[in-house]
């Protein structure tokens, strides 16, 4: 990854520079018998090969490249006393290594070489060490520096990862809060819609025939008051539901609670029938039954809204692959004042997606509306 040398250079780099170019004029002055003396074209030259190394993170080959010519121009002015200078190229090279692709560090470890060759040979040492020095200098500055870019690389990427990671854990968060708060809007609904349903239309007929059919009205109350005792029962069940992260298990609906339903149904004046065609449930899911009984409960529900108290017949059949539902009503005359939004149906269809079914909802060709529910036995809930 290039870095495009924006922003302001690293105090730490001016430091390093300076104590670099201090250090290579004391053992440039120092040093004998070779010492530079009170010459001031070294310790300028000497200055010019190290300064480069204050924009070595922002132009690491640039920086390399004006450094190793600053130390071929020292050598071509004739000094053989090199003290520290070379170090500044093989420092530089370390950070090419660092942060450029090795093809790049290949071509300057190349170009520095024979740089350190001459150096070496202009000091008076043996040709066989100065071959050593020109080769693994370069190549040692080039190893440890691929090793930093490699470790810069990985902690990128694990930087990446973990950036990552944490937006697919919100995201997560986010779905999971959406979910429980839809699970909750469905059951809310449920619960609400289809008592306070029950209710309005009683309490239309308990006001209706108040005074001319007492026993009439006294019926009506009675509903009302049998159906606002059921709806506080399932809000503790659905609290219940809500206060542990377990399936529903005993605090739900199931399949078993249908005849509780249309008996209740048939008490607030809707004639329905109700056939079960079950072998066996309890080997069904809690959450599939539960999601039966809330479309029963809701195809019901509409029955009243929106075709008043014609007929109904609720069938409920299992076979080996399937639970099947189906609610079909007759043609009927719709309660005032019972208007729905619509999300009954939504509210259906989503719970049979839970558990991978379809919901199918029309009229039939008598002018009634039938409901249809079918949820594969065995699939993944």
């Amino acid at each position: 990854m290039r870095d495009h040398g924006r922003g302001t250079v690293p105090v730490v780099d001016v430091v390093i520079t300076v104590a670099m170019v201090v250090i290579s004029w004391l053992v440039g002055r120092q040093y004998s018998p070779t010492s530079w003396g009170p010459d001031p074209l070294a310790y300028v030259l000497t200055a010019f090969i190290f300064l480069p190394f204050v924009a070595r993170t922002r132009a690491p080959v640039v920086a390399f490249a004006v450094s190793t010519a600053m130390l071929l121009v020292f050598l071509a002015f004739g000094y053989t006393q090199i003290a520290f200078n070379f170090w500044a190229p093989a420092l530089l090279l370390y950070t090419v290594a660092s942060l450029r692709p090795p093809r790049t560090t290949g071509v300057c470890a190349g170009a520095l070489m024979p740089v350190l060759f001459w150096a070496a040979m202009v000091s008076n040492v043996a040709w066989y060490v100065a071959v050593a020095e020109a080769v693994l200098i370069p190549l040692t500055a080039w190893m440890l520096g691929n090793v930093g870019r490699q470790l810069g690389l990985r902690n990128r990427q694990l930087a990446v990862l973990t950036e990552q990671l944490r937006v697919e854990q919100e995201l997560r968060t986010e779905q999971a809060v959406t979910e429980e708060r839809l699970r909750i809007a469905r059951e809310l609904h449920d619960v609400v819609a289809h008592h306070m349903s029950v209710i309005a239309v009683q309490t239309g007929v308990a006001g209706y025939v108040f005074d001319d059919d007492p026993p009439t009205a006294r019926a009506a109350v009675d509903t009302i008051a049998t159906t606002s005792r059921e709806a506080l029962a399932e809000m503790r069940r659905l609290l219940m539901l809500l206060r542990t992260d377990d399936e529903p298990g005993d605090t739900a609906l199931s399949l078993a609670h249908l005849p509780e339903l249309t008996d209740r149904m048939r008490m607030t004046g809707l004639p329905v029938t109700l056939e079960l065609e079950l072998a066996d449930v309890e080997d069904l899911p809690s959450g599939m039954q539960l999601c039966a009984y809330r479309v029963v409960q809701e195809a019901l529900t509409n029955v009243i809204k929106h075709a008043g108290f014609a007929p109904t017949a609720v069938r409920v059949r299992r076979d080996v692959e399937h639970l099947t539902v189906r609610v079909a009503n007759e043609k009927g005359t719709p309660s005032p004042d019972t208007g729905g939004t619509g999300h009954g149906l939504i509210n259906m269809r989503e719970r049979a997606a839970l558990y991978h079914g379809a919901l199918s909802a029309g009229e039939s060709p008598d002018g009634g509306f039938v409901v249809e529910l079918t949820l594969p036995i065995g699939g993944d809930g």
